[in-house]
């Protein structure tokens, strides 16, 4: 008894005395729908993990979440060699040696496929060949890149969203009616904006939800049943000229609402109940959402479709980038790496993904203000609550064995997900990109690396000789900052140009390419 008493506080100590809040066992059998005995031998993998040693001397701001759950769970916190080294920022060659020694928060790349334009670029690419599985992201442009299409596909009847590609926490974003209110010269993104969201308390809102990669061979991907709720401060109205450049009306970003002076703490008892704070628990709207008349269950299955399709574009970039970074020694590597998923839901119950963030913020404190008007900071309930579910069980997860993680369903808090891990078409533009870069990290191709699939059999034509390649390749970079190189994605769209040139199936010349290599 003492001891159910013990995984209750550990949950939530500010619903210590709420009898709505089951054990942790519990929670699994009703929750998950596992059994008890898959239950256990959740608990017996974490029981034979040693006490964990957590390295946190390159954190940041995430620093007191992490000092929590060292406390919480009877860690260590360790300045040098541990089982765990938290890394506060993106990989670094610095760190290169910890990956094999330490099992370490980061895959190598993620930062950059996460940006706006680079991650919009793929989708996009993955909804031009497998168009059925990708429609859970609002039509988006690359701009400058893709302004004269935009241009041209423009409708003065919607609205669009522009997102600079370098922005966070809401900064530059704004709403778009007229053409001339673009600003062509920054790098961002444009996207249609879901004008029918679907409202609670009148207001609209997104769903920050976490989802897990331990392992990309085999590919091993879980999503936390729990998560916030970001909500705008001003009742919703569909755009119009008078409310268009209203950020907390249109705008879900917390950085943004908690400026209002309509932002609402939430000061109740049971963060999992409905409540009308600014920031909620997942729990409490799925509560909210039933009582609309939604299925959960149906919500449920049409996010997971769409983050497993995301998860599938991602497999490719990731693997590429690990192998660039460690050669011979991939297989040694310890990588875990948690993501946010901003999902919005229209007024038909549809999720819509608007971004994935590769640092998804783990600060447990809020500002609030006293009496006097000065600000101070305190912790905020449903932050710790959600975040310390999330990197408490990533954690342990993590250091579970990669064939012990294949035989499970699921663990805690984390469900696992079926993604299909199977080589798609650009799969095979990777690794002809490898042959030709030298798998040497953040590589570029030059021109006359680009060249050499000229010297190949039947990669000229009397139509198309091999100075044309030179001219293809300048065409690709004519509008990129780096003006001698071409990347990744440019390469996939000189490979597409080069097929159509050469009047071949673009995947049966990367698969005749990758032969000769």
């Amino acid at each position: 008894m003492q001891q159910q008493q013990q995984q209750t506080h550990d949950i939530s100590p500010w619903n210590e005395n709420n009898d709505d809040i089951k054990t942790v066992t519990e929670q699994q059998v009703d929750e998950f729908k596992t059994s008890y005995e898959d239950f256990q031998q959740q608990q017996n993998l974490y029981k034979k993990q040693k006490s964990i040693k957590v390295n946190t001397t390159n954190c940041r701001g995430e620093t007191r979440l992490i000092r929590k759950l060292i406390v919480k769970n009877n860690w260590k916190e360790v300045f040098n060699d541990g089982d765990v080294c938290w890394l506060g920022l993106p990989f670094k060659y610095q760190n290169f040696e910890e990956y094999f020694t330490q099992y370490v928060n980061r895959f190598p790349g993620m930062d950059l496929l996460a940006h706006k334009t680079q991650s919009s670029f793929y989708l996009n690419k993955f909804a031009q060949y497998f168009p059925d599985e990708y429609e859970f992201f609002p039509k988006t442009y690359i701009i400058p890149d893709e302004i004269d299409k935009f241009q041209q596909e423009y409708k003065s009847t919607r609205t669009y969203i522009a997102k600079p590609d370098a922005g966070s926490q809401g900064d530059g974003i704004y709403l778009i009616k007229k053409l001339k209110d673009i600003k062509t010269n920054e790098s961002m993104v444009i996207q249609q904006y879901i004008s029918k969201p679907l409202l609670i308390d009148k207001k609209k809102f997104d769903l920050r939800l976490y989802v897990l990669i331990t392992s990309l061979d085999p590919y091993l991907c879980y999503i936390n049943k729990e998560g916030l709720a970001r909500f705008c401060t001003v009742d919703y109205e569909q755009p119009n000229d008078k409310n268009l450049r209203n950020p907390f009306m249109h705008l879900t970003n917390y950085s943004l609402n908690k400026k209002s002076t309509n932002f609402q703490f939430y000061n109740g008892k049971n963060i999992l109940d409905i409540n009308e704070g600014t920031k909620r628990t997942y729990s409490s709207i799925q509560k909210n959402l039933e009582i609309l008349g939604y299925n959960n269950q149906d919500v449920e299955n049409q996010i997971d479709s769409l983050i497993v399709a995301y998860l599938k574009s991602l497999l490719p970039f990731l693997a590429f980038n690990q192998k660039l970074v460690f050669q011979k020694r991939v297989a040694e590597v310890k990588c875990f790496q948690v993501l946010g998923f901003d999902i919005l839901l229209d007024e038909k119950g549809k999720p819509w993904l608007l971004e994935v963030n590769s640092n998804p913020s783990l600060q447990i404190e809020h500002e609030v203000y006293a009496t006097n008007g000065k600000s101070v900071f305190e912790e905020s309930y449903i932050d710790s609550y959600v975040k310390e579910l999330v990197m408490g069980d990533a954690i342990k997860l993590a250091m579970i064995p990669k064939e012990d993680q294949e035989e499970l369903p699921g663990f805690q808090s984390y469900r696992k997900l079926d993604v299909d891990a199977t080589e798609t078409i650009f799969s095979k533009m990777m690794q002809l990109y490898g042959f030709l870069s030298g798998y040497k990290f953040q590589e570029y191709l030059t021109s006359s690396k680009f060249q050499k699939l000229s010297n190949f059999p039947q990669m000229t034509s009397q139509t198309f000789l091999k100075h044309d390649y030179d001219l293809l390749f300048r065409k690709i970079i004519l509008k990129s900052c780096n003006n001698n190189q071409m990347d990744f994605f440019q390469f996939i769209n000189a490979l597409e140009q080069l097929a159509n040139r050469l009047n071949q199936d673009l995947e049966e010349m990367l698969d005749r390419l990758n032969q000769n290599f």
